[in-house]
């Protein structure tokens, strides 16, 4: 027979080993054959747990060519981690979204003059929040209601009764290569700045243009290609501008909005940034975007890649809004009412109006601004030039009975005006009469000031609240009078207005 020997190395290992097993616990997960996978899993088990115990700040994920303030915070939605150098299953999960927002963050720009966060949804065009569109219709109506300051030879020259064009000796003065008194003056453009295109407030969208070749657009998926529960990031931009990306999952997405408030898209994650936050899938492309409302409180509007194509769509065709629709009425129409010209109107927006608009659908309009109305082209051509705010006169046909009376017309975007603003061209300055005040009756409110006018530089803004002026108090829609005279006479005057919970007074000096 032949022998086998062992070297007594190994029969010591088997002597320990067999000690171990006789151990009953050790021993009973032996025969079940448990013992391996207990042990790979106590392994594991104290890797994560390693992981956990160091995270104690979030990860800072920025490439070599990237500069310091285009760092970005990633952030988990139980707790932040934290690089390292041993790389562990969690921080190579971290390392994952920081890639992921570095491919994507040029997809969301800033827009508008408040630096609003849009997503570039397609080719040139991006999706942020109403309120980054009503900023620039804000700067707009602001150039609309105030100038530049007229300079002083200006404001002699309009007190003495004379025109821009000509000097005091009554003859044209020596501009040199000025245009001619009968040359057509240049129109003004109606592109609106910042790119925007159209505000959904319904929606609280707004519609921006943006360069193409600077910013790359997201490719859109269908909400069916992304199943329930699958990891999504949130890229959007912090308020100094830095990209930000936020962890989380989706919880449903669908095609249409069900009804009004009724988001197309759930997740489970934070959603807090200002105006648009991009979803994104493992791939980087979009399936939906979250849109920041305008009350702080609310949770913002959610909509899935579907929703969007077609809001794109709708927001493009820039369709004009018209408080007034009006239709013109058939000879035979116009004979059985014994009508030589008038307009039927078709519908009136409600809610464009301030007050309730006295004009109803069905009503005839025979004179519109002291004119008579003949076809539909004529009427929205005298009602487009037309200054919004203004009070215009009409003659209707309701049923048999004919009458007279007057509305307030709103703006370009159908939002309305309370009351027409009074202008201080001498201060840079625009006041309204607003309905909202210390008293249930209304208030006299700053609506604009012209940049480096007399009223900002005394230090004027938007929104204060007119109490007196040279210590006489302003409470009443009949002052406005007093602000006629004031920019006639011109002169120092003191304002003293309510701003927050804070009275100043300001003394504005033209010249100075």
């Amino acid at each position: 027979m032949r022998q086998v020997s062992s070297t007594p190395g190994r029969t010591q290992c088997d002597s320990k080993v067999g000690r171990l097993i006789h151990i009953p616990v050790i021993g009973a997960l032996h025969q079940r054959q448990l013992l391996f996978p207990l042990v790979v899993a106590l392994v594991v088990l104290g890797v994560l747990l390693q992981g956990v115990l160091e995270s104690d700040r979030p990860v800072e994920a920025s490439g070599e060519d990237e500069s310091p303030s285009a760092l970005v915070v990633v952030r988990r939605p139980d707790a932040a981690r934290r690089p390292n150098l041993e790389k562990t299953p969690l921080t190579y999960f971290d390392d994952y979204w920081g890639q992921l927002r570095a491919r994507v963050e040029n997809r969301v720009v800033l827009v508008g003059p408040a630096a609003t966060p849009a997503v570039v949804v397609m080719p040139g065009l991006a999706l942020s929040s109403a309120a980054a569109g009503e900023a620039v219709l804000a700067e707009l109506e602001r150039a609309r209601l105030v100038r530049a300051p007229e300079s002083a030879a200006a404001l002699e020259r309009r007190d003495a009764g004379l025109t821009d064009d000509r000097s005091g000796d009554g003859e044209p003065p020596d501009d040199g290569d000025a245009t001619p008194a009968d040359e057509p003056e240049t129109p003004v453009a109606t592109v609106r700045p910042h790119g925007l295109i159209a505000v959904d407030r319904d929606r609280g969208l707004s519609l921006f243009e943006v360069d193409p070749s600077r910013y790359e657009a997201f490719q859109l998926v269908p909400p069916a290609a992304v199943p329930s529960g699958a990891y999504i990031g949130a890229v959007t931009r912090d308020r100094t501008g830095r990209a930000v990306i936020n962890v989380g999952h989706l919880v449903a997405a669908r095609a249409e909005e069900r009804a009004a408030g009724d988001p197309s898209l759930a997740v489970s994650m934070s959603l807090s940034g200002p105006g648009a936050t991009a979803v994104v899938n493992l791939d980087g492309e979009l399936i939906g975007m979250a849109v920041a409302r305008g009350d702080a409180g609310q949770a913002p509007y959610l909509f899935s890649s579907s929703v969007i194509r077609r809001m794109v769509a709708d927001l493009q065709e820039q369709r004009p809004c018209r408080a007034l629709v009006v239709a013109a009425l058939d000879p035979a129409a116009l004979d059985l009412l014994g009508l030589s010209n008038g307009l039927l109107i078709e519908h009136v927006r409600q809610d464009a109006f301030y007050p309730e608009p006295s004009l109803q659908p069905g009503d005839v309009i025979l004179e519109w601004d002291g004119q008579a109305v003949t076809t539909v082209e004529d009427f929205d051509v005298r009602s487009t030039a037309l200054e919004p705010g203004a009070l215009v006169r009409y003659r209707i046909l309701r049923g048999r009975r004919r009458m007279t009376g007057g509305t307030i017309l709103p703006d370009d975007d159908c939002r309305p005006v309370a009351d027409p603003a009074v202008r201080l061209e001498r201060y840079g300055l625009a006041l309204r009469w607003s309905a909202t005040g210390p008293t249930t009756e209304g208030a006299w409110r700053v609506a604009a000031t012209a940049s480096g006018g007399v009223a900002a530089t005394a230090g004027l803004e938007p929104g204060d609240l007119l109490l007196a002026v040279d210590g006489r108090p302003v409470e009443d829609p009949d002052d406005r009078g007093l602000f006629e005279r004031l920019e006639q006479r011109g002169g120092s005057a003191l304002f003293t207005v309510r701003r927050a919970d804070q009275v100043r007074m300001l003394a504005l000096i033209p010249g100075e």
